[in-house]
């Protein structure tokens, strides 16, 4: 697999003291997107739980407790965070555990297949930022930016 994001890169655009749980977000996401996702979730090859690590995912959002967090691992050692929800699709990812180049690149999958599949911009913000994102997977030109 090629690197699409350089781990290094990365690490120096979210700083030496970061909040260690960027947000993200698929832009412009609404509601029914969910259950694109879930069905992206479903064909994928990767661990998806709701946040206990065990249970299987539902077959839809529909199927979670309320505020119930869905936990996915593009790659052992790293899980992405979901939070399904009415305003759009929400996640975050821990910065400590992108701890080699094979960390990013499993997080670059998924962001790229999240937005391939819900067809929209797909962006990485400091943890409790709404500004810049740090980094942004943008659907029209199938490429990587890094703030």
């Amino acid at each position: 697999m090629t690197s699409e994001l350089d781990w290094a890169r990365v690490h120096k655009a979210f700083g030496d003291d970061p909040g260690v749980l960027p947000g993200g977000e698929v832009v412009g996401s609404v509601e029914h997107d969910w259950d694109v996702l879930f069905a992206m979730l479903h064909d994928s090859d990767w661990k998806v739980t709701p946040i206990d690590g065990h249970s299987p995912l539902p077959p839809d959002s529909h199927g979670l407790a309320e505020f119930e967090i869905v936990a996915v691992w593009p790659v052992d050692g790293v899980r992405v965070n979901f939070f399904p929800g009415p305003d759009g699709v929400y996640f975050d990812v821990d910065l400590r555990e992108l701890v080699d180049q094979a960390a990013v690149d499993g997080l670059a999958h998924l962001m790229r297949k999240l937005g391939a599949t819900i067809r929209r911009d797909v962006v990485l913000r400091d943890e409790g930022s709404r500004g810049t994102p740090v980094i942004r997977y943008a659907t029209a030109t199938d490429l990587f930016t890094i703030s």
